[in-house]
């Protein structure tokens, strides 16, 4: 088993202080940012097929989701809204890296290759200017039921059991996200992927959703030291957002060698 224990992580004082003033409006402010996800991509996907309306819809479903979560840092001060906006930090971070794993994905692999549908917009390197806020979300939105189902755990057995127990269920649920989400993404006309060996229906690369499993098992103790740090706190965000860029890239590098190499 897996030892996530750490004096500067999991057992530290100011993360479990933190993760104890979660609460139900911090709760609702994650539900209505992942509503308002997942509502406009199912806007954009079925209402918008294929039309560069999904485009739009990207932009304004982001730009509320952001919204949310860092107002949720200042009106939901020591009620949990603070974790949301940390976490929406550190991957705001992480997805600013992220975009040189991108570059991989498109021009260094030959299955599965990922290619953007956007057209005119403007990219960073090699994605649109509004992936990075992508990740961003993504990242508060699993990281958050992390903390919780960590924090609700941990009352009744081991860190170390309740932190393996999260992190398998948070890798999990990224995954099954993350594939329902690729197949919206495609129907938006945002992005879709190249025959690989290994597809998930037409559009996706099954190395991708496994590449997501594997990358959020990471995000319990990367999230933990980040948030347990009280003193540097522009320097935690810049080194958690690295962190979790890393394992983005070694998760689908690992997910990609089983998957298509092998």
């Amino acid at each position: 088993m897996l030892h996530y224990q750490h004096k500067g992580g999991l057992e530290a004082p100011e993360f479990l202080r933190r993760i104890g003033e979660l609460s139900v409006k911090s709760d609702r402010v994650w539900l209505a940012a992942l509503s308002v996800g997942l509502g406009f991509t199912l806007i954009a996907a079925y209402l918008f097929a294929f039309s560069p309306t999904g485009k739009f819809l990207a932009y304004a479903g982001l730009s509320i989701r952001a919204s949310l979560y860092f107002r949720a840092g200042v009106v939901l001060e020591g009620r949990g809204g603070e974790v949301l906006s940390d976490l929406f930090k550190l991957g705001l971070v992480a997805g600013i890296f992220e975009i040189l794993v991108d570059w991989g994905l498109i021009h260094w692999i030959t299955n599965g290759r990922l290619v953007y549908l956007t057209g005119s917009d403007v990219v960073l390197l090699a994605s649109p200017l509004w992936m990075p806020v992508a990740w961003a979300c993504v990242i508060a939105e699993l990281g958050y039921p992390a903390m919780r189902l960590f924090r609700w755990l941990k009352a009744s057995m081991t860190t170390n059991r309740a932190a393996v127990i999260a992190s398998l269920l948070t890798g999990l649920a990224a995954s099954v996200t993350v594939g329902f989400y690729e197949y919206l993404a495609y129907r938006a006309d945002l992005w879709r992927y190249e025959k690989a060996n290994v597809m998930l229906g037409d559009s996706c690369a099954l190395y991708i959703p496994f590449g997501e499993f594997l990358m959020f098992l990471a995000i319990l103790p990367i999230g933990a030291r980040v948030l347990s740090m009280n003193h540097r706190r522009q320097a935690a965000f810049i080194e958690g957002g690295a962190a979790f860029a890393l394992a983005i890239a070694l998760g689908y590098a690992l997910a990609y060698f089983l998957l298509e190499v092998r």
